[in-house]
């Protein structure tokens, strides 16, 4: 299995939403900045689109917040 680890902000609010078959999904955006910059530039940010299945501790746990 593959792990990924974001560390970022959340763009907007999570959504929950549940399937016409009663499965809980929750859908968020989060923004990662990129740790380097060119000379001269700005450092820039990464967005994801995540959405987690189920009774997932993230997807409980970004409803909280």
């Amino acid at each position: 299995m593959n792990n990924v680890v974001l560390a970022g902000r959340l763009v907007a609010d999570p959504e929950l939403k549940t399937t016409t078959s009663g499965v809980e999904m929750t859908s968020f955006r989060l923004a990662v900045n990129q740790d380097y910059a060119k000379s001269g530039e700005d450092k820039k940010a990464d967005f994801f689109n995540i959405t987690a299945w189920r009774q997932t501790e993230i997807g409980r746990a970004s409803c909280r917040e």
